[in-house]
């Protein structure tokens, strides 16, 4: 995901086209899943029924306690969520994270075009122009975990992708976290750099120039420098430890 997302923005600095990225960040996402839609997901994705009735028994009756100062609680039911640590836990959000965008976005065609062919030759660039064997799809987010990165090449774009995805969040019961949500605009090299205005509900997002996603440094420039002074800097406070 952090090669989709490099190539992305080199691609369109190379093209001069601007483009508009908004870092998601989601509030207790793994704790939110309702299991009832989770089974439905599981069978539309392609998952027998035998199965899905396996992983929703794995999950019914589960129950929790909160320790404070070595005093533990009454067992309460835990409704909603996945088992945390359990290994399949990341798989079952994952289905039904893409379930999420597939209903926001399922009449728009907010995003990015992306031109792409599938025989061969990926790396000749005259084949790309041959219109006849080529196909193209709209990608509008990027999607890891629970780390989700939409796209658009306009202001407006922006912004309707964010209204839908906060009213797909909203069906799904999950919840922005508007604090640290940012957005980042990646100007052609000609053009200045300019503050973009979003929000979510009305709730106004923070501008970025760079952002930590997955763990590397996007910067509006495309250049690595941000990222090598991370490593460096990370890589000195790991060796001071020592």
């Amino acid at each position: 995901m952090i090669f989709a997302a490099c190539q992305l923005r080199e691609k369109y600095q190379e093209m001069q086209t601007h483009l508009y990225t908004t870092f998601v960040d989601l509030t207790k996402v793994f704790d939110m899943v309702n299991r009832d839609g989770l089974c439905n997901f599981m069978q539309k994705f392609g998952c027998s029924e035998w199965f899905a009735n396996r992983v929703s028994q794995r999950h019914d009756v589960m129950t929790a306690r909160v320790t404070d100062n070595g005093t533990a609680s009454e067992a309460f039911t835990v409704t909603n969520g996945v088992k945390q640590g359990c290994i399949l836990a990341p798989a079952l959000f994952s289905l039904m994270f893409s379930a999420m965008p597939m209903d926001a976005y399922r009449d728009e065609q907010t995003g990015i075009r992306i031109a792409y062919r599938t025989d061969g030759h990926l790396l000749n660039s005259r084949r790309m122009q041959a219109p006849t064997r080529v196909s193209t799809t709209t990608v509008h987010d990027l999607l890891f975990a629970d780390d989700c990165a939409l796209n658009t090449v306009t202001e407006e774009d922006m912004q309707r992708s964010m209204n839908l995805f906060a009213a797909g969040c909203a069906n799904f019961v999950l919840t922005i976290s508007t604090a640290k949500t940012v957005v980042m605009h990646q100007p052609p090299p000609i053009v200045k750099y300019n503050v973009t205005r979003k929000n979510v509900n009305v709730t106004p997002l923070k501008n970025a120039e760079t952002f930590a996603y997955l763990g590397s440094t996007l910067s509006g420039n495309t250049r690595i420098n941000d990222e090598d002074a991370k490593r460096i800097s990370k890589a000195s406070q790991a060796l001071g430890r020592l």
